[in-house]
């Protein structure tokens, strides 16, 4: 009989596995999903192949990324979690990688179809990631390193969705 009872709330729970984007996080429902990158390190010419990966958690409140290379010997494997910072109105990421790094970001959200994740003063050298709308619901990214008093692209990669979840148009951005 207790089964029995506990089968609807487990129903219930499972139907809400996947979680909706929090208000602050509307803007970025069109990331949900996996995606399939290819790109470059523009000062070796040298090219890169990647998965994403991008879903909700805590309730809507976070975005989570997997980013995993797929083109040896460039192996880069890394964690983002994404949340808003309701008090002081930006967004913040941690980001975890494979060679032990650990990084945090902020950003101001989407603007004019960019989104622009600068480091912390603590991260050295500074460094930013850069995501912009491409044409057909693609999605360009932009690793900058700063030398000197400028950022220098690190790698660019140019991504294309690989499910339906990529719907939203970018003119809500």
């Amino acid at each position: 009989m207790r089964s029995l009872v506990l089968l609807p709330i487990i129903a219930l729970a499972s139907s809400h596995a996947v979680a909706a984007p929090d208000e602050a996080f509307h803007d970025f429902a069109a990331l949900t999903g996996e995606w399939t990158c290819r790109g470059i390190f523009p000062a070796s010419g040298k090219t890169i192949d990647s998965t994403l990966r991008f879903e909700f958690d805590l309730n809507g409140k976070a975005l989570v990324k997997h980013h995993d290379d797929t083109s040896p010997p460039a192996m880069y494997h890394a964690l983002e979690a994404w949340g808003y910072d309701a008090k002081n109105t930006r967004y913040n990421a941690a980001i975890l990688d494979n060679f032990g790094g650990a990084r945090v970001f902020s950003s101001d959200g989407w603007k004019d179809g960019r989104l622009i994740w600068t480091s912390a003063p603590e991260v050295k050298p500074a460094q930013r990631f850069i995501y912009a709308h491409e044409a057909n619901q693609g999605l360009r990214i932009d690793w900058e390193v700063l030398k000197g008093d400028s950022y220098v692209v690190g790698d660019t990669l140019h991504c294309t969705p690989q499910h339906s979840s990529h719907q939203a148009s970018s003119s809500t951005r």
